[in-house]
């Protein structure tokens, strides 16, 4: 009997490092990394290219007839700066300029003296807005804009012996307003769109050496952009 037992605790006593050889360490998963906790408070600059289109519209000085109108378009290219700041959460408030070159003619007959024509050319724009957004995500912003805007044109009429009369300035300016979105696509970086439309009021403009005329000027602009932004990820939450 002793000897069973003997041979017993022997051969469990052998058995026990190869049992402990087999056994496993536990595995330990890592955590899971942590979303991003996006921010939009900081500054900005950027680059952007779109469409711009002006309207033209004249009126005689001395009758308020109507002279004509005439419209203009092409590509437009420039850049923005800015500085946001966000806000009770889903709130963002901000301040934009933006500068962008144009170049663009039109140019009509006047229906009440068909040997004057009437020539424009949209050379610059520029705008200085507020912006309020919402994020409907942490990372998608809905916005709207308000200011100011101002638009270099040159505007001539030549009659019919070919001779050319310039306007004596060249810029109009009025309130600017616009609406868009802004995607924050990766950290620091976004992407937006957006549609602006200026309002100048009636000017009277003086041709040197040639009648004064009333003039009517409209501006609208739809932009696609990218912006670097300063602090665009701030860390990341668990």
């Amino acid at each position: 009997m002793k000897k069973i037992l003997y041979a017993s605790l022997a051969i469990a006593a052998l058995a026990s490092p190869a049992l402990a050889a087999d056994m496993r360490a536990p595995v330990t998963k890592a955590p899971p990394i942590p979303a991003p906790i996006y921010t939009w408070t900081g500054c900005y600059i950027g680059g952007n290219v779109g469409w711009g289109r002006t309207e033209t519209r004249i009126t005689d000085f001395e009758t308020g007839l109507d002279d004509g109108r005439h419209t203009a378009d092409g590509i437009v290219g420039g850049g923005q700066v800015g500085c946001d700041y966000q806000f009770a959460s889903n709130w963002v408030l901000g301040v934009q300029g933006v500068f962008d070159a144009a170049g663009f003619s039109g140019s009509h007959v006047s229906p009440l003296e068909p040997d004057e024509t009437f020539r424009s050319r949209t050379r610059w724009f520029a705008t200085l807005t507020g912006r309020l957004g919402f994020l409907a995500t942490p990372n998608l912003l809905l916005y709207g804009k308000a200011g100011w805007g101002w638009v270099n044109q040159r505007l001539t009429v030549t009659d019919d012996s070919g001779t050319v009369f310039t306007a004596d300035h060249s810029n109009f300016n009025g309130p600017d307003v616009g609406a868009g979105f802004e995607y924050m696509v990766m950290p620091n970086w976004t992407l937006w769109v957006e549609w602006d439309h200026i309002f100048a009021r009636d000017k009277t403009v003086n041709f040197v050496g040639f009648e004064p005329e009333r003039v009517r000027r409209d501006f609208d602009k739809v932009l696609v952009g990218i912006n670097w932004r300063f602090g665009a990820i701030s860390g990341r939450g668990y």
